[in-house]
């Protein structure tokens, strides 16, 4: 009650102010008909600072009723008025006192979606941080909140400064604009500069951009060129797309897997990366993709543009849609077209979450005794449509909600790596295997040997890979579901001792499965297929169907499926 009185106090006393004045003038009129409508409001004005001589002369008279409350009002607006402003401005001053004052403490770069997530996540950790606004009403939303929180822009030094930059342990660049956000990290790394002892300052980049981000990942410039401060750059959008497809994972069967979407938003356009990179099933089926919108074959070119290579890992269509043409219904006519035992899963909206609702209903009305069918709805919790949805076990039978923003923006996806928990081990059991066949040449005297294995790119602890060779991790653990689905047994369920106990056809169809994801992966990062290998050219000479390799590169995915029980106790951290 106290906050909403507070973020809402200069609106009451606007209205005040307004009821004032229309009171006063009213009031003045009715003393004394004879003033003009100019002489009236020039005595409701100085009724503001308690001047109130409704009349000409000492003669007294009797005031209305509308002159006596607007004689209390009005003062009492404008001492509320000078309260406010003394309070605000001590309170910002405080904030800013406070902010300086932090260690070990966490800055948030922007008070909008992302950024809030983030704080209020760490609010409930007990965790120390302070939010960069640059938008006044915001940053009193944000203080209304119980949040600690500093109005300016965060690219200039001067403001970080006021956020004890160099005592905090962490900056998160999580603004609207990708541009803005590198600006900040620049101005970030020069601001704690110089600063002895060496800053403890890790950066973390939002790039809502996926090409822009995946640009960045790979490019280990951005990363190294920070004077030593390291810098994660990550995508939200990403983080969603990997989630959703753990929480809400296709099941094929012995049908195809369809995914249905209106347009190529940040999110949209995250979700078929993913689909591609994991979307890989038994007998190589890949996820087919039908982009049914307005400008479906102007986003599918542009996907194409960016990804060259991306029908070698999925099925990618485009339906144009007329001005008059509903989405429900085109999608009802493409699964009509579908063997029933094929699964669909629907992006009816990701952007309105009203018009996704109505889409969301048609779907139901059209396909409401098709099998396989999934509707997902980007709505938070606790909005009026998911409240409909889960109080309607119709509604609920069909329609999904994808992943809360905290876990895929708050603290444990983005500074903790959660989602990366398997990729991190995936990587520490190849460092330490290779580790050791360093160690076993070097023993027998092939020091040319131990240097190779020791040369290669990815030969570092998970903290100094780039992006995109932790990326290659994150693709092998994203996909661990989908094989053990695959081999029949359940994700939660399933043991090591269990993993052991495949059958040799059913690690073979997986190693095929295996091989599909890893050249999907290498597919959607440049490579190309060439007779003799090349790491700095990104050629390779496996980037060809299973069947046509040979059986040490076979051997080598028939390794991976069986040490795949060594990560079955790895689980994502729950709502």
């Amino acid at each position: 009650m106290l906050a909403t009185l507070r973020l809402h106090f200069g609106k009451i006393l606007l209205a005040a102010g307004l009821v004032a004045s229309v009171l006063g003038f009213i009031g003045f009129r009715t003393c004394n008909p004879a003033l003009t409508a100019d002489q009236s409001l020039y005595r409701t004005l100085r009724l503001f600072y308690w001047d109130y001589s409704p009349w000409d002369g000492a003669k007294e008279i009797v005031m209305p009723w509308t002159l006596v409350a607007a004689m209390w009002l009005a003062p009492l607006v404008l001492t509320g008025a000078i309260f406010g402003v003394a309070i605000s401005l001590l309170e910002r001053r405080l904030m800013a006192w406070k902010a300086r004052r932090m260690s070990g403490h966490t800055i948030i770069c922007g008070g909008g979606s992302k950024g809030r997530v983030l704080a209020e996540n760490l609010k409930e950790r007990n965790f120390p941080f302070v939010v960069v606004e640059g938008n006044r009403e915001r940053t009193d939303l944000l203080m209304a909140e119980g949040l600690t929180a500093v109005c300016g822009d965060a690219s200039e030094t001067a403001v970080l400064a006021r956020t004890g930059i160099r005592k905090a342990l962490r900056l998160v660049a999580a603004t609207g604009d990708d541009h803005d956000n590198l600006a900040i990290a620049v101005a970030a790394a020069q601001a704690v500069e110089g600063t002895e002892p060496a800053p403890s300052l890790a950066i973390y980049l939002h790039c809502g951009d996926p090409a822009l981000c995946a640009l960045y990942q790979r490019n280990r410039a951005l990363q190294d060129g920070f004077g030593g401060v390291p810098v994660r750059v990550f995508n939200h959008f990403r983080n969603m797309a990997r989630r959703c497809l753990l929480e809400f994972p296709p099941a094929p069967g012995t049908g195809d897997v369809h995914v249905v979407l209106p347009s190529l938003s940040s999110l949209g356009f995250a979700l078929v990366v993913e689909y591609a990179m994991v979307g890989h099933f038994p007998g190589g089926r890949g996820a087919h993709v039908h982009l049914m919108g307005r400008r479906a074959t102007a986003e599918t070119d542009r996907l194409r543009s960016l990804y060259p290579a991306i029908d070698e890992c999925l099925v990618l269509s485009a339906v144009d849609l007329p001005e008059n043409s509903r989405f429900a219904a085109k999608v009802a006519e493409l699964v009509a077209q579908q063997p029933e035992q094929d699964v669909f899963t629907v992006y009816p909206g990701i952007e309105d979450d009203h018009e996704a609702f109505a889409r969301a209903l048609e779907l139901t009305e059209h396909l409401h005794d098709r099998p396989g069918l999934r509707i997902l709805l980007d709505t938070p919790p606790g909005a009026p449509v998911r409240r409909l949805v889960e109080q309607n076990p119709a509604l609920k039978y069909r329609i999904s909600f994808l992943p809360a923003g905290v876990l895929t923006g708050g603290y444990e996806a983005i500074i903790r790596d959660t989602l990366d928990g398997t990729a991190r081990r995936i990587h520490d059991n190849w460092l330490a295997e290779t580790r050791r066949q360093a160690d076993a040449a070097r023993a027998c005297g092939d020091e040319a040997a131990a240097r190779r294995h020791e040369a290669k790119a990815t030969f570092r602890p998970w903290e100094e890979l780039s992006e995109e060779q932790k990326s290659a991790n994150r693709s092998q653990a994203d996909h661990i579901p989908f094989k053990i689905r695959a081999a029949g047994l359940d994700p939660g369920t399933v043991t090591p001792a269990v993993w052991s106990q495949l059958s040799e056809a059913v690690v073979e169809t997986l190693s095929r499965m295996e091989h599909a994801r890893w050249a999907a992966y290498l597919w959607m990062t440049g490579w190309k297929h060439a007779p003799q290998r090349d790491d700095a050219a990104k050629l390779h000479p496996n980037l060809v169907p299973y069947d046509q390799l040979d059986e040490t590169a076979k051997d080598y995915d028939r390794a991976a499926i069986r040490h795949l029980g060594d990560y079955l106790t790895t689980t994502l951290p729950n709502p």
